[in-house]
């Protein structure tokens, strides 16, 4: 397994090495999808079964179509290997939201049958998952996103299943959505779940990712950065 990522798997990768030994996780804050792409090609061998690429929060929230390119170069690289991608939460810029590259990573999720953890859903649920600068995570918000991860990671090693064993698909359900925000479309509706079933799990990965980040983590330093846009 391997995990390319930027700031938020600065955060997440001491919980997701105890969740999956042996995976891992090549992160640096500020990095774009299109630098993941060239670390991607510099360090994918043939030990590696699972590709995770969750970035895109550090591109421009107007250039979709970079990130689509990105992503395309990603399953090109992949091959006939699983792929894991995230949705993307973070302040607009310039008055642009991510909205349009949330919706890059599903069409991409949807085309090429890559897992999703919807980290998304997850933060505008439970808000206090997330920092004062509402891109950066807690520690318990880091514990959470590793879990979701890890549970698509999972699901790519089972074969591609929709759902993952927290009750949070991946790909992602789109019934699970809180209230529209920011000019965020409305999705097309795969297996119907209410959301209180989806905040209650939520919930749980809070409680459960904290017990288990005792012993896998190591103590918290500086919250990492990102980069400019």
């Amino acid at each position: 397994m391997l995990v390319i990522g930027d700031s938020l798997e600065v955060g997440s990768g001491p919980y997701l090495r105890g969740l999956l030994p042996g995976v891992v996780v090549d992160a640096e804050k500020g990095r774009t999808s299109s630098q993941g792409v060239r670390v991607l090609a510099s360090r994918l061998d043939g030990s590696v079964e699972v590709v995770v690429f969750p970035l895109g929060t550090n591109d421009s929230p107007s250039n979709g179509g970079g990130l689509a390119a990105n992503l395309a170069a990603v399953r090109q690289l992949a091959g006939d290997r699983c792929v894991v991608v995230a949705t993307l939460s973070r302040p607009a810029v310039g008055g642009v939201s991510v909205a349009g590259l949330n919706g890059v990573v599903e069409q991409f999720a949807g085309r090429s049958a890559a897992q999703v953890a919807d980290w998304r859903t997850v933060v505008r649920s439970i808000p206090s998952l997330l920092g004062r600068d509402r891109v950066h995570a807690t520690g318990e918000g880091y514990s959470v996103r590793a879990t979701l991860l890890a549970e698509a990671v999972q699901a790519c090693l089972a074969g591609g299943s929709a759902v993952g064993p927290s009750g949070i698909p991946a790909p992602r359900d789109p019934n699970a959505r809180p209230p529209e925000a920011e000019g965020e479309p409305a999705l097309v509706l795969s297996a119907p779940r209410p959301l209180t079933l989806i905040l209650d799990r939520a919930v749980a990965l809070v409680a459960a990712a904290s017990r288990a980040a005792k012993t896998a983590a190591t103590k918290a330093g500086p919250e990492p950065v990102l980069g400019a846009p």
